[in-house]
């Protein structure tokens, strides 16, 4: 059995699910596109060839390998998108939630179930259907945990806000001892400029007191500044 324990993104990894490309699919039509930023690409003709899209992974897999980190990987499925292994199952402590993602994703929580099935099943958290999340929104820092969300009223308009207030405050009344601090991200479904499609696209910690920050992915600019001054 796999015995969970993810306190923050920057300890020592002992275990990881890394997606695969290795039957990506072909290029999507405009119109199927989650995203404003892989819209863009196929229409500039620049959308990732698939053998480019595996050599990538591949070479990931080999960095965690010698650093001997158990890598598991997704069951292949034809023709189907299962880079973001991240946005379908995520872990606090020692508990593994299963994401509530766009239905079009669905098949892929099913391609990692032989690695869910290591999981002890009262550790494994499913929230209710409201909820809707992804994991690359929800950042685990010790006492913290940091969720990219968007609370506006249109936020049905927008296929890139994956992570709703429901969301937010299940995860508060499941970690009741953490402070669950939500952060509201920029969202376009076409200018991929002015969208931050999850909170790990404009943030990312480095070791314990540095990050790589994206200010205009945040909405409100004061959220911004504390997540500066919670770094100092």
């Amino acid at each position: 059995m796999l015995q969970l324990n993810i306190k923050n993104e920057t300890s020592r990894l002992r275990s990881v699910i890394l997606g695969t490309a290795s039957s990506n699919g072909p290029v999507p039509n405009v119109e199927d596109c989650y995203d404003p930023k892989s819209r863009l690409h196929v229409l500039a003709g620049t959308y990732p060839k698939e053998e480019d899209m595996v050599l990538e992974m591949e070479a990931v897999a080999k960095v965690f390998k010698k650093y001997d980190v158990e890598v598991f990987r997704p069951k292949e499925i034809k023709d189907y998108n299962q880079i973001f292994s991240r946005d379908i199952a995520f872990v606090i402590d020692d508990k593994l939630i299963k994401a509530n993602i766009l239905p079009d994703r669905d098949k892929e929580i099913d391609a990692i179930n032989h690695v869910i099935s290591k999981v002890t099943s009262n550790n494994i958290i499913e929230l209710p259907e409201n909820c809707h999340v992804e994991g690359g929104d929800v950042m685990p820092w010790n006492d913290y945990i940091f969720i990219g969300t968007y609370s506006g009223k249109d936020y049905p308009d927008y296929i890139t806000a994956r992570t709703n207030v429901n969301a937010v405050n299940a995860l508060q009344k499941l970690f009741p001892d953490k402070i669950v601090k939500p952060f509201e991200l920029r969202k376009s479904n076409t200018n991929a400029k002015e969208n931050a499609l999850h909170l790990d696209c404009c943030f990312q910690p480095i070791g314990k007191d540095k990050a790589i920050i994206h200010k205009n992915g945040f909405l409100i600019e004061s959220e911004y500044e504390w997540l500066i001054n919670f770094l100092e």
